[in-house]
């Protein structure tokens, strides 16, 4: 083999990136590669997944008959060749829906913003007021989804149980958001999906990546004790029984803190724990507190990665490991990432999985 053909294999065989992009099922792909700017996918636990393409406005096509419509469908694939191995991967990004749309120059700029959910969709602009009684959690999310036609996918172990509760003026997002937020629960709209799940299930599942500090791009990782407690005191006063009842929860030393350093966080139960005895409503409550303690504590060490993408998709909720980083060596779940399409990089943010 001569010089100019080991060149050229070299160059085919080098990596390669490509991008698809349908829009109200059209391939604009031709008409958008050479004037792409920026292109950018953000994915976050409790929040939407957001699409945003920086693009040239070359004889302002877009200003006119290429005006982008609020609600527009917008699709997204990203094709690897020879990146990990010697094949073709393709990605599905997701669908999104144009929400926003902004103008500036010179030079003449587009920038098309779009989310995971139909802008239209009664699940997030729908304010409502609303009384649930005798429901568990579970039922409330069941009947949302239903009501908005929404796939439900439900992975939680603790059901929080509810006498009455009250929707205030909300959204269904909001208002699903809110009580999840009460237990470690996240809500997530994806694809015409609501997905439910509970962030502890995610953390005991194995890693399914590790990174050594010496094969990421970059990295800034912290420790912070604001508003972080060694454990939880819940207390309620039945009225039925005519006493209070206290439950406490405490975790194992928490790391970065001398031993014997306490701080505990009180919590007036206003809410009628379930169970017709004392010792099943000290047991709910003792699951309460436990949640509570969690959702004040989970973001004590945390931090942010800079990685290349790899084949198989790395996705939020997905739990890593960071190796050979000191004190910070350890299991971590994803909470959110931006993804540069236009070269595959991934910026993770993290924070480390709570040891009970």
């Amino acid at each position: 083999m001569n010089l100019s053909e080991e060149i050229k294999k070299v160059v085919s065989n080098s990596r390669k990136l490509k991008l698809k992009v349908l829009y109200e099922n059209t391939d604009i792909t031709k008409y958008i590669d050479q004037d792409l700017i920026s292109f950018s996918y953000s994915d976050s636990l409790n929040e939407f997944d957001t699409l945003d393409l920086t693009i040239h406005n070359r004889e302002l096509l877009w200003m006119n008959d290429w005006n982008p419509l609020k609600g527009d469908k917008l699709e997204c694939w990203l094709y690897l060749c020879n990146w990990e191995t010697n094949s073709e991967v393709e990605i599905y990004i997701g669908t999104f829906y144009i929400d926003r749309v902004s103008y500036s120059g010179p030079p003449d700029i587009v920038t098309i913003s779009a989310l995971s959910v139909d802008i239209v969709s009664n699940i997030m602009d729908d304010k409502k007021n609303r009384v649930w009684e005798a429901v568990t959690f579970e039922k409330i999310a069941r009947d949302i989804a239903k009501e908005c036609s929404l796939e439900l996918i439900y992975e939680c172990d603790f059901n929080r149980e509810y006498k009455r509760v009250e929707q205030k003026l909300e959204s269904y997002f909001n208002f699903l958001k809110r009580l999840g937020s009460e237990i470690g629960i996240i809500i997530k709209l994806y694809n015409d999906k609501l997905i439910i799940f509970e962030e502890k299930v995610y953390e005991e599942k194995e890693y399914k990546f590790i990174f050594h500090r010496n094969n990421i791009k970059s990295y800034s990782l912290e420790t912070d004790d604001t508003d972080t407690y060694a454990g939880c005191k819940i207390t309620y006063y039945d009225s039925y029984l005519g006493e209070k009842i206290e439950e406490s929860f405490f975790t194992k030393q928490r790391p970065g803190y001398k031993r014997n350093t306490q701080r505990v966080l009180f919590i007036n139960q206003e809410k009628e724990p379930p169970g017709e005895t004392k010792a099943k409503k000290r047991e709910y409550l003792s699951k309460v507190a436990e949640k509570a303690l969690r959702e004040k504590n989970k973001q004590a060490i945390r931090g942010t990665i800079e990685v290349i993408g790899k084949e198989e998709l790395i996705c939020v909720g997905d739990a890593i490991f960071l190796e050979n980083f000191g004190i910070f060596t350890g299991k971590y779940l994803i909470t959110s990432i931006n993804t540069d399409l236009k070269i595959y990089d991934l910026t993770l943010e993290i924070r480390m999985v709570l040891d009970e």
